[in-house]
């Protein structure tokens, strides 16, 4: 990939996460603690520096974690309103699974209205934990990215689609990693049965499994490897940002130990059966915790001689990481992405 096509899917104006930033609140705070200690009556300060403070907490988490990179950012994870990109979005549940009706968010290829008669393949990209289905539009600047790629030809016009996957946040009741647990929400079902199906009706794709790519960062990332490779007559190729390599601590209380270990990739991954190679792009920061574990799942994959990019850009476990990484991701996934009568022209 050039170094053209990475600076096109740079978002510009990302200031707001910006150390900077955080180092201005911190002044802003300090001067107001001077105030308030040498001002009398200092009852009118206090509001101010309780501000101050949140506002520091605000700043340096987010110059932490790159969660809100631009003022736009801030505005469509607020309200869920992209100027400037073609997305609309829709509400859907499924009651008899305890999943409750929540936001999916998507981005429809350019010239979709103009061509009604042709069809795209399907990019899902799925959110961290805690996490939105606008989080990876707002933090991981997922619309220009995938324009972008479009332009240089890396990628096909494609639907991206980015559903809300995070029951914590939405306040179901605990991280699910996207599995359906014993008396609980049983959100893998949710995915192959319920959002999938609702995609095909509602627009103009390409139903069926090689043209549609499975992605997500983080948790996300957990959930797009293990749902991809236990359900290869539902996904095509891969992209795990940030991965993890088992269910994690959240549901293994709810799992048996079998069912835990069959829902791990990192365990399955030598015996698991697909029908053909599954293409898998693995990325992490050169500084993320999990970088060893994802040094290990692409030595698993590799030992099953899949289509495999495994690519680590510098910093830990962030957003930042994951915006550097997506469109590496999405290039080397879209080579295997069956966009049928959806190649651009």
């Amino acid at each position: 990939m050039t170094p053209q096509v990475l600076a096109a899917t740079r978002l510009p104006g990302a200031w707001v996460d910006s150390p900077f930033v955080a180092a201005g609140a911190g002044v802003l705070l300090l001067a107001c603690l001077v105030r308030l200690l040498r001002r009398r009556p200092r009852g009118r300060w206090v509001p101010a520096c309780l501000v101050a403070a949140v506002l520091v907490a605000a700043t340096t988490a987010n110059a932490l974690t790159g969660y809100v990179p631009t003022v736009q950012a801030a505005r469509f994870a607020l309200t869920g309103d992209l100027p400037g990109a073609r997305v609309v979005s829709f509400r859907l549940g499924a009651p008899d699974l305890d999943v409750a009706a929540t936001a999916v968010h998507v981005q429809l290829p350019r010239g979709y209205a103009e061509h009604p008669d042709r069809r795209y393949p399907v990019v899902v990209l799925l959110p961290g934990s805690p996490g939105r289905s606008t989080d990876w539009f707002a933090a991981g600047g997922a619309a220009r990215t995938v324009d972008a790629l479009t332009d240089a030809r890396l990628l096909p016009a494609v639907l991206v689609v980015t559903p809300d996957m995070d029951p914590d946040l939405l306040g179901a009741g605990g991280d699910t990693e996207c599995l359906d647990l014993p008396g609980g929400p049983q959100w893998e079902t949710y995915l192959y049965r319920d959002l999938v199906p609702a995609l095909d009706s509602r627009f103009r794709t390409l139903a069926r499994p090689s043209s549609r790519l499975l992605g997500g960062e983080s948790a996300g990332a957990f959930c797009a490897l293990d749902q991809g490779l236990r359900h290869r007559d539902v996904w095509g190729p891969l992209v795990a940002i940030e991965p993890f390599g088992d269910a994690g601590p959240a549901v293994r209380g709810e799992l048996s130990a079998a069912a835990f270990a069959a829902a791990s990739p990192a365990r399955y991954l030598p015996t698991v059966t697909v029908p053909a190679p599954v293409p898998v792009f693995l990325g992490t920061g050169a500084d993320a915790p999990e970088r060893a574990g994802t040094d290990e799942l692409a030595r698993l994959v590799a030992a099953r001689g899949w289509p495999l990019e495994r690519r680590d850009v510098a910093g830990g476990h962030t957003w930042t990481t994951a915006r550097e990484l997506l469109p590496h991701g999405l290039a080397f996934a879209g080579r295997y992405l069956d966009a049928g009568a959806g190649v651009a022209d």
